[in-house]
């Protein structure tokens, strides 16, 4: 693998390794109920103590793993738009690259997530060399499944993921780089 990637740039969009200085927007994020109805195993808000050890969590898949979750702005006037990345999760016993994006409400349907998702798995494909990456959501998640699908990724199953039903996604490297040549 090669050296982190801690910035990312899109057409729209500035993004970089999530920090402790991210914590305020990550509240945010995490205390907005609309958000948060399909991002925390119960649907509710999380406390500033659940969102620091999450964003403490995520510092530290950087420095064991080299790659993480990256905080995006808007290029034109640095608005927090959300964040997304990769991350490893352990599923069925077995370690898996995970792609998430969680986007501030005011921001939906304008194509962030799908922007996030494209530059996260353009970073874990072309440049970390994964062999494939994985996705999941709710089943009640329309908006969050027709990004995976957008990006490529194509439904494989349902499983339990946090204690509840999740439909999970997988796009092979080989079928990334088809798609985009």
């Amino acid at each position: 693998m090669s050296s982190p990637i801690a910035t990312l740039t899109t057409p729209r969009l500035l993004a970089e390794a999530i920090a402790p200085s991210h914590f305020s927007d990550i509240h945010r994020l995490h205390t907005d109920t609309l958000v948060m109805q399909t991002l925390s195993a119960d649907g509710r808000p999380l406390s500033a103590e659940a969102t620091k050890e999450h964003v403490q969590q995520a510092v530290d898949h950087w420095q064991r793993h080299g790659f993480g979750f990256w905080v995006f702005r808007h290029k034109s006037d640095g608005r927090f738009i959300g964040r997304g990345g990769l991350k490893v999760y352990k599923i069925d016993g077995k370690d898996v690259i995970g792609l998430a994006y969680a986007v501030m409400p005011d921001c939906w349907s304008q194509g962030f997530a799908s922007e996030m998702g494209e530059a996260s798995l353009e970073a874990g494909f072309a440049r970390m060399g994964f062999p494939e990456i994985c996705s999941w959501t709710l089943p009640i998640n329309l908006a969050s499944r027709r990004v995976m699908e957008k990006l490529g990724l194509r439904y494989e199953r349902d499983f339990e993921f946090a204690g509840l039903l999740h439909r999970f996604y997988r796009l092979a490297a080989a079928e990334w780089q088809r798609s985009c040549h």
